[in-house]
């Protein structure tokens, strides 16, 4: 064989390779030429560590809206932020709090509605429910409406969409009714047990505890997206656009950046969840009555006639877990 042939076959393996890589290529399968993946965040204006109902103080929620829409803007992820709007009603706060969701208008980003007070439908009446939607409505529409724009995704705290199959058809009428859609998740990364451990590592001085939080949280994340990956493809034989569920707290106010630049490493582009339901996968019967709140890929496995569990899919690391567990036990106020 000719030298320079050698060469040419040579150098096209390794640019085969390396494009192979910059996709985050696996050994479950190849993957699309162009993944992509829509980007919501949960419990505006904050999530607090340790307790899902805490209001939080005022100067750090600042901080974290603050941070967290302006790394969204630079990584053109023109992502959703789901409202608690109990969190804005707080004495002598209430325009500030506000000002809080504005940040995320003023970036380009839109707002979605997450109940009132992160009511769980599955001990939660239906009757109360769809007043805990109404009531989480109120000041996030006013602001949407200011910008030109309608609210209209609604996604479940604990993606508990229901304790029984008429309440939640009954609930999903209600949505419709009120010009609603539900928002999925595809992939979710447990970045609140990260987030409370970062909190736990804070509060213990130790920077140790706090660097491997980061670390991890980072490596599960990857760990879930090929979860994801390879569970699309079992399903419908392509990889579908994916759906991401983070938080707005302050784990992601430090670690967002990596994480959407770990993503976009594996050959993403981020859309918007609109461009994502456009898929015809979304389309898929969502069938699943439990009293875990899974991710819509497991719910897909129910419509198609496979089975699932709530189990199914990674968890986070033991030790993040035990930290987690403590700090809910300790802190958790309904």
């Amino acid at each position: 064989m000719k030298k320079s042939l050698v060469i040419w076959i040579f150098c096209l393996a390794a640019v085969i390779s390396a494009g192979f890589s910059a996709a985050g290529h696996s050994a479950q399968g190849t993957p699309p030429s162009q993944r992509t993946i829509a980007v919501t965040v949960d419990d505006l204006p904050g999530a607090i560590p340790g307790n899902d109902f805490a209001m939080g103080d005022l100067k750090e929620l600042q901080k974290i809206n603050h941070a967290i829409p302006a790394i969204l803007k630079s990584h053109h992820a023109w992502a959703i932020g789901f409202v608690n709007e109990r969190k804005l009603q707080v004495q002598g706060e209430r325009d500030a709090r506000a000002g809080l969701l504005q940040m995320w208008l003023e970036a380009g980003l839109t707002l979605g509605n997450h109940t009132f007070s992160h009511a769980d439908f599955q001990i939660t009446p239906l009757a109360q429910y769809e007043d805990e939607t109404i009531r989480g409505e109120v000041v996030t529409t006013a602001l949407l409406k200011a910008q030109g724009q309608t609210e209209k995704y609604f996604r479940h705290p604990y993606l508990n969409t229901g304790p029984t199959a008429e309440a939640k058809t009954a609930f999903e009428v209600f949505l419709k009714e009120r010009g609603y859609t539900i928002a999925p998740v595809t992939v979710e990364d447990a970045d609140y047990v990260f987030n409370d451990v970062l909190q736990y590592a804070a509060e213990k001085k130790d920077k140790k505890l706090a660097a491997r939080a980061k670390k991890e949280y980072l490596e599960y994340a990857e760990t879930s997206l090929n979860y994801s990956e390879g569970l699309s493809r079992d399903l419908f034989g392509r990889e579908v656009p994916q759906t991401l569920l983070i938080h707005d707290n302050q784990l992601n106010s430090e670690c967002l950046d990596a994480l959407l630049a770990q993503i976009e490493h594996r050959g993403y582009k981020f859309i918007s969840l609109d461009q994502a339901l456009a898929d015809p996968a979304y389309s898929t019967a969502d069938n699943y009555v439990g009293a875990t709140g899974i991710s819509w890929l497991l719910r897909w496995r129910v419509a198609l006639g496979q089975p699932v569990n709530s189990q199914q899919g990674p968890e986070p690391p033991a030790w993040a877990n035990t930290i987690f567990e403590q700090m809910r036990k300790e802190r958790q106020k309904h």
